[in-house]
C-alpha cells in the first residue's frame, strides 16, 4: 500500500513559513522553483533562486531570518544537481544566521543539519553526519516532536546513512519506518501548504539502492519500475529526478550482471545530463565516469579512456570535487594497466592526491591499482604489502562488497601464481568465488576472472583435467560472448589456457591457434609487449616451437622480446635461458654460453632482493618456481659443448652453491635476525612475536595429521591459518631488515673462495643433478676443485633416471632396515647405484689428484641423500668406501672452514631425550577417531609404536660417560621425552643425544600445506599420552606427539655444536628437488645445530649402543668428531662386517 502514494512528501521547507511582505519576493516561491527544475531549465531555476535570496537580502539584511530559507532552498537545487559543496556552503551559512538570530531550537535548524548530512554521507564523510543527525533529532524531540513530517528526514538519512556503512539491516529497518511514517501522516501531509521538493519517488529509488547493493535485485527493481512508471505518467522524463532514477536502472542492471541493459541506461543518462544540465556540469561529469567505468568493465577500453578524458577535462573547474577527481585518475590508471602500459598508468596514478580524499572504496581503489603497478612493474614485495593491506582493511572492517576486493584478489592469485604459491593462490580464490556466487555474480567479469585464474593455479598443481578444464573455460567464454562482449579482454586469457592444456596434452597445432587467438584479442585492445600475459604467450609458443624442432620459428617469437626487459624483470632470465638453448641447439654455442651465465647471474641477484619480503615457505615456493633459467642452463652443461667450455663448469659450481644459499645460509640468517628482534621486545616488555609465530606452526603441523572431519569440527580455517603464518613471519623478517635492501645472506660464493679454505691434500666435491628440460637427459655429475687446481674438475656420472630407479634395488637389496621403522610410501620406485655406478665415475675422475687426496669434502644432491657412501662396497679391493677413503660431508662445500675442537663448545651441557613412553594397544595408539559421513573425510593417521628399551640402554651409558667426564647431563625419559619439554628447553647444549622413533611419510593425506618438512618427525610420548584428550585439547596445545621438521626449525639450539638422533629414517627425506630442504637435517641446521649425526635405515639396538658408545670415546681420545666418527665405525666393522650394523649412521657438517 505504501508504495502506491504518489503524494509529495515535504523535507526541505517545515511548516514555519514566515509570511513575505515584498512583492518581489512574494512572486518566487519553491513551487515556481520546482516548475522550472521539472521542465529541465537548470539554469533558470537557479536564477530565480538567486534573485529570490539577493531580494531577501535587499529586504531584510544579509543577517536576517529571513535569509534562511531561500538558502535551504537554494541548498535543495545544488542537492538534486549532486551540487553537494555548493549546498554544504549554503547550508553553513543558514546555520550560522540561525545560531545568532534565533539559536539552535529553531526547527529549520534540524531541516538544515539534516540536508548537511546528507551532504557529508555523499561526500564521503559518513561518520560527520552522527552527530549531525543527534543533533537533529535532539531539536525535533525539544519543538515540534517526532510525530511532525519534518522529522521523517532524520529516518531517511539514517537509512542512506547505514546503506553507506554497509549496516543493510538497519537501513532497510529505516526505509520501512519512513514509508510508515509516511502512511500514518498521510492526511496531515495532504494538508501541508508548503513546497514538495523530496517525493515518495524519490524515496523508492533511495530504497532501491539499497537493494541493489544488498543483491536483492528482485526488490530493487519492482521499486524503480513503479517510479519509473510514476515518472511518466506525470510527464517528469525532463526533471532531475528522473535523472537520479536513469542512474539506479544503471547500477541495478551492472550488479544483475546485465551489462548490455546497464550501458544502455549509462549511456541514456548521460545523454539526458548532456541536455538539461551541460555538458561540463558536475552530474554530467559523473555519468561520463560511469560510462566509463561501464566500458572498462565490458572491455571497450579504448571507449573508456575517451569518456574518462572528458570527465578529466570538465573536472578542471570544479577544484573541490577531489573524490571524483581521484576516482578519474585512478580509472584511467587501471584501463592501461590492463593494457600493459605501466608509464602511462604511474603518470596518472602519481597525479592522484589520495592524502585529500574522503571516500574510503577510493582507498580500496588507490591500494588496488598501486598493487596492479607493483606487479606489472615486477617489484612482488610492495605489490603483496598494498594488496594484501587492502585485503586486510575489507575483512577488518567487514564490508559487504567492494569491487576493488575481488580485482585484488585476482591480481593476488596471479601474483602468487608467479612466486609459486600455488596453494595460496588456489585457497585465495576459491574464498572469493564462493562469495561472489552466494550473492548471484556468477556472470559478472570479475567473477569469470577469478574463475580462470583459479583454473590456472589449479591446472599448475595438477588438481583438474584437460576435458573439465575445457568445460569450464567454454561455459565462460559463452557467458562472456552473451552477456558482456564477445570481445572482452578476457578471451586472452581463455584462450591462453586453453594453449596451455592443449599444450600439455601435446596438441601443439591446437595450441598455437589458441595462443595465436589470445593475441589477436591482446592486439585488438592494444595490450603492450611486455604484459605478463604476452610474456606468457610468447613463452607457451616458443617451448612448443623448440619441442617440434622448429627452433628459427621460436626465435622468432622471443625476438618480439628481445632490448625490453630490465634486469629486474622476474621473466628476463628465464627468457634469456630459452634463446641460450635454442642458439645451443643450432650450434651457436658462444652466444648460448654468454646468454645462459648472464641469465643466471640476474636471478641470484633477483634473489638478492626480492626475498626480505617472504616467509619460509613462500621462499622456497619462488625459488623452486623461477628457477626455469637453471634449467636451461643445465640443460647446456649436459651436452659435450657445454661441459668442456671452464666458464660453464665454473659458472655450474659457483650456481650450485650460491642456489643452496638462498636455502639454509638465508634461513639461518632470517632466523637469527627475527630472534634478534624478539630478544629486543622481550627487554621491552612487549610481546614476543617470534614465539606466537612458533606457537602457530606447531598448530598447524598437529592439525596437518588430523582428518579433515575433525578439522571441521574445530573450525579450523586452514587458508587462514596459512596465511596468517606467512603474513607475521614475513613481517617479522621485513622488520628485522628494515635498515637494510636485502637479507644481505653474503655477496656471491667463487668456487676460488672455497679452494681458498682448502688445505693440502684436501679436495672439495659437489655432486649435482643437472636438471634438464628433456626429463630424459637428467643427469648427475660431480665438480671437484683441489688447492692449486687451475680450473674446477668436471666428471660425469650417470643418466638420472638409472641411477634413481633401475639400480636402486641393488642397494637396498644389500641394506635393508629390520626395525624401529615407520615409513609411508606410496612410491617405491626411487632407485640407488652401487659402487660400480655411484662412486668409480668419482674415483676416476679424481685419479689424476689422487696422490695428493687424503680428505674429501663432498656436499650431496638428489638420489645421493639417500645412502651412505661409506657402505659402498669395491669388488676389486675387497674394501668399503670408508676404508679407502675419508669423505667428510657437508650440506654445501661452501661451509667449508678450519675444524672447530671439541673443547671450544660454548658449554659443557649434553641434554639426553629417548625411551618415550609408546605402551599402549595397537588399536588406540596414535588413533583419534572422527565423526562424519565422507570416507575421505575421515582418513588419516594411524600408528603403533613399540617401546624402545634398547635405547635407554645407551642414554644411560652416554649420560654416565658424560657424567664421569664432568659435564652437565639434563636427561629426559620415557614420561619426560615430550614434544612439550623439547620445545621449551631451557637453552642450547653443546650436545643433544635423542633416541626415538623417526617417521618419513612420501606421500601426506590431505595435507594443510605442501611442505616437505612436514613429512619427517620424531616421535615422543605424547603420541601415546594423548588419547585421553580432546582433539581441542591437542591442537590447542601444538603437541601431538610428532615433532616435525618443520617445527624443529623453531627450536632453539644455536650453541648445540653435535646433535645425534639416534633414530630410524631420520636421515630420510625427499629426494626429487636437490636443494637440500627437506627433512630433519635441514631444519636442525637452521635451529643452530653445526653437527648431525642420523640414521639412514632402521638400526639395531645393540649395535647402535655400541656405535654411540665407541663414537663417544672415540671423541674425548682424538677431539677430532670427524676422525671419531669413522673410527667408531671401523671399530664395529671390525665385529659386524655386515654394513647394516655400522653403516646406517652418516654424519653431516
Amino acid at each position: 500500500m505504501m508504495y502506491k502514494l504518489t503524494t509529495y512528501f515535504l523535507l526541505i521547507i517545515g511548516a514555519f513559513l514566515l509570511p513575505v511582505t515584498s512583492y518581489a519576493v512574494h512572486e518566487i516561491t519553491p513551487d515556481s522553483i520546482n516548475v522550472l527544475k521539472d521542465q529541465g531549465k537548470i539554469e533558470e531555476a537557479k536564477d530565480l533562486v538567486t534573485t529570490w535570496l539577493e531580494d531577501t537580502e535587499d529586504q531584510y539584511g544579509d543577517e536576517a531570518i529571513e535569509v534562511v530559507i531561500p538558502l535551504l532552498v537554494k541548498a535543495e537545487l545544488n542537492i538534486i544537481y549532486y551540487e553537494y559543496t555548493d549546498a554544504v556552503k549554503s547550508l553553513e551559512r543558514a546555520i550560522a544566521i540561525i545560531n545568532l538570530s534565533s539559536g539552535w531550537l529553531y526547527p529549520d535548524y534540524a531541516l538544515a543539519l539534516n540536508y548537511l548530512a546528507f551532504c557529508k554521507i555523499n561526500l564521503g564523510d559518513k561518520f560527520a553526519a552522527f552527530p549531525l543527525l543527534n543533533e537533529a533529532e535532539m531539536i525535533y524531540y525539544k519543538t515540534l516532536s517526532k510525530q511532525h513530517p519534518d522529522y521523517n528526514l532524520c529516518n531517511i538519512n539514517r537509512a542512506i546513512l547505514n546503506l553507506h556503512l554497509g549496516e543493510f539491516q538497519k537501513s532497510e529497518d529505516y526505509f520501512l519506518k519512513s514509508f510508515q511514517f509516511i502512511e500514518e501522516n498521510k492526511e496531515e501531509l495532504m494538508k501541508s501548504k508548503t513546497a514538495n521538493t523530496i517525493s515518495v519517488e524519490w524515496l523508492k529509488i533511495q530504497f532501491s539502492h539499497l537493494y541493489i547493493n544488498w543483491y536483492k535485485p528482485e526488490k530493487s527493481l519492482v521499486l524503480l519500475q513503479e517510479t519509473q512508471n510514476d515518472l511518466i505518467e506525470k510527464k517528469r522524463e525532463k526533471s532531475p529526478l528522473y535523472s537520479i532514477l536513469l542512474e539506479a536502472l544503471a547500477k541495478h542492471y551492472l550488479y544483475d550482471n546485465e551489462y548490455k541493459m546497464s550501458y544502455t541506461f549509462y549511456e541514456e543518462l548521460y545523454n539526458h545530463r548532456k541536455e538539461y544540465y551541460g555538458e561540463n556540469h558536475i552530474a554530467t561529469v559523473m555519468s561520463a565516469l560511469k560510462m566509463g567505468e561501464i566500458l572498462a568493465e565490458t572491455g571497450y577500453l579504448d571507449n573508456a579512456l575517451l569518456y574518462f578524458e572528458i570527465a578529466k577535462k570538465y573536472l578542471g573547474k570544479y577544484k573541490e570535487y577531489v573524490n571524483l577527481e581521484a576516482e578519474v585518475l585512478l580509472n584511467i590508471a587501471d584501463v592501461y594497466l590492463q593494457k600493459g602500459d605501466a608509464e602511462s598508468a604511474s603518470e596518472y596514478f602519481e597525479s592522484v592526491g589520495i592524502e585529500n580524499t574522503t571516500r574510503r572504496d577510493l582507498y580500496f581503489f588507490y591500494l588496488r591499482v598501486q598493487g596492479d603497478l607493483c606487479f606489472i612493474n615486477g617489484d612482488y614485495i610492495n605489490a603483496e604489502l598494498k594488496l594484501m593491506e587492502l585485503v586486510s582493511i575489507v575483512r577488518q572492517e567487514k564490508v559487504f562488497f567492494t569491487k576493488h576486493y575481488s580485482k585484488a584478489i585476482v591480481t593476488l592469485t596471479e601474483l602468487f601464481i608467479t612466486l609459486g604459491r600455488l596453494q595460496n593462490a588456489i585457497g585465495l580464490c576459491e574464498n572469493e568465488v564462493h562469495f561472489l556466487e552466494k550473492r548471484g555474480r556468477n556472470k559478472s567479469v570479475t567473477y569469470l576472472d577469478l574463475k580462470l585464474t583459479l583454473l590456472s593455479a589449479q591446472w599448475y598443481e595438477k588438481l583438474i583435467d584437460e576435458t573439465e578444464a575445457m568445460m569450464q573455460i567454454t561455459n565462460i567464454e559463452d557467458t562472456l560472448t552473451r552477456f558482456v562482449n564477445p570481445k572482452h579482454p578476457l578471451f586472452i586469457k581463455t584462450n591462453t589456457l586453453k594453449g596451455g592444456l592443449c599444450s600439455d596434452a601435446l596438441k601443439y597445432d591446437e595450441a598455437i591457434t589458441y595462443f595465436r587467438k589470445a593475441l589477436d584479442f591482446a592486439n585488438k585492445h592494444g595490450v603492450e609487449e611486455l604484459h605478463f600475459q604476452k610474456i606468457q604467450i610468447i613463452d607457451y609458443m616458443g617451448n612448443i616451437y623448440i619441442k617440434k624442432g622448429e627452433l628459427d620459428k621460436a626465435l622468432d617469437e622471443y625476438r618480439v622480446l628481445k632490448g625490453k626487459f630490465t634486469d629486474e624483470s622476474v621473466y628476463f632470465p628465464a627468457f634469456l635461458g630459452r634463446i641460450a638453448y635454442v642458439k645451443a641447439l643450432q650450434g651457436n654455442w658462444e652466444e648460448a654460453r654468454e646468454l645462459a651465465i648472464r641469465g643466471v647471474n640476474i636471478r641470484l641477484n633477483q634473489y638478492d632482493t626480492q626475498l626480505n619480503f617472504t616467509s619460509e615457505d613462500e621462499k622456497i615456493n619462488y625459488v623452486h618456481h623461477t628457477s626455469g633459467i637453471f634449467r636451461y642452463f643445465f640443460s647446456l652443461m649436459s651436452m659435450p659443448e657445454g661441459y668442456k667450455s671452464g666458464l660453464m663448469v665454473e659458472k655450474c659450481y659457483d650456481l650450485q652453491i650460491n642456489y643452496r644459499k638462498y636455502f639454509l645460509n638465508e634461513a639461518i640468517v632470517r632466523k637469527k635476525k627475527i630472534e634478534s628482534l624478539g630478544k629486543y621486545r622481550r627487554q621491552m616488555n612487549f610481546t614476543n612475536y617470534n614465539q606466537h609465530l612458533n606457537q602457530q606452526k606447531s598448530k598447524l603441523a598437529t592439525a596437518n595429521f588430523f582428518s579433515i572431519q575433525e578439522r571441521n569440527d574445530l573450525k579450523i580455517d586452514t587458508y587462514m591459518l596459512t596465511d596468517r603464518i606467512n603474513n607475521l613471519e614475513k613481517s617479522l623478517t621485513f622488520a628485522s631488515n628494515s635498515d637494510e635492501d636485502s637479507l644481505n645472506v653474503s655477496e656471491y660464493i667463487s668456487w676460488k673462495e672455497i679452494q681458498r679454505h682448502l688445505k693440502e691434500k684436501e679436495v672439495a666435491v659437489e655432486i649435482i643433478k643437472l636438471k634438464t628440460i628433456d626429463k630424459t637427459s637428467e643427469f648427475y655429475v660431480a665438480i671437484a676443485i683441489s688447492k692449486d687446481c687451475k680450473l674446477p674438475k668436471f666428471i660425469p656420472i650417470g643418466n638420472a633416471q638409472l641411477l634413481e630407479n633401475d639400480l636402486f634395488s641393488i642397494y637396498t637389496k644389500e641394506i635393508q632396515p629390520k626395525r624401529r621403522s615407520l615409513v609411508y610410501k606410496k612410491n617405491t620406485t626411487k632407485k640407488v647405484s652401487s659402487y660400480k655406478y655411484y662412486w668409480k665415475p668419482i674415483k676416476e675422475g679424481l685419479e689424476e689428484w689422487e696422490e695428493d687426496i687424503e680428505t674429501i669434502y663432498l656436499s650431496k644432491d638428489g638420489i645421493y641423500n639417500a645412502i651412505n657412501l661409506n657402505v659402498l662396497y669395491n669388488d676389486v679391493t675387497e674394501k668399503y668406501l670408508i676404508e679407502e677413503e675419508d669423505i667428510h660431508l657437508v650440506i654445501s662445500t661452501s661451509d667449508i672452514r678450519t675444524k672447530k675442537q671439541l673443547s671450544n663448545f660454548k658449554n659443557n651441557n649434553i641434554c639426553l631425550f629417548g625411551n618415550p613412553s609408546f605402551e599402549g594397544n595397537a588399536e588406540d595408539l596414535g588413533v583419534r577417531e572422527a565423526t562424519g559421513n565422507s570416507a575421505s573425510d575421515q582418513e588419516k593417521y594411524s600408528f603403533y609404536l613399540e617401546n624402545l628399551p634398547g635405547t635407554k640402554t645407551e642414554l644411560e651409558n652416554t649420560q654416565a660417560l658424560f657424567s664421569s667426564r664432568g659435564w652437565n647431563v639434563n636427561a629426559y625419559y620415557e614420561n619426560e621425552a615430550t614434544e612439550n619439554n623439547i620445545k621449551k628447553l631451557p637453552s642450547s647444549p653443546a650436545i643433544m643425544h635423542i633416541a626415538t622413533h623417526g617417521i618419513y611419510i612420501d606421500e601426506l593425506i590431505n595435507p594443510i600445506l605442501q611442505n616437505p618438512l612436514l613429512k619427517s618427525g620424531l616421535f615422543f610420548t605424547e603420541i601415546s599420552s594423548n588419547n585421553d584428550k580432546t582433539v581441542r585439547d591437542i591442537y590447542k596445545s601444538g603437541n601431538d606427539g610428532i615433532l616435525t621438521a618443520y617445527e624443529v626449525k623453531g627450536l632453539n639450539l644455536k650453541n648445540t655444536s653435535l646433535l645425534i638422533l639416534s633414530a630410524c629414517q631420520s636421515g630420510v627425506s625427499d629426494i626429487a628437488d636437490g636443494d637440500g630442504i627437506s627433512g630433519l637435517q635441514y631444519a636442525f641446521s637452521i635451529a643452530g645445530v653445526k653437527t648431525i649425526v642420523m640414521s639412514l635405515w632402521s638400526v639395531d639396538d645393540v649395535a647402535t649402543q655400541k656405535l654411540m658408545n665407541e663414537f663417544y670415546e672415540q671423541w674425548f681420545k682424538t677431539k677430532d668428531i670427524d676422525q671419531a666418527f669413522r673410527n667408531a665405525q671401523l671399530t664395529l666393522m671390525k665385529e659386524y662386517r655386515d654394513p647394516y650394523y655400522w653403516g646406517a649412521f652418516v654424519m653431516v657438517h
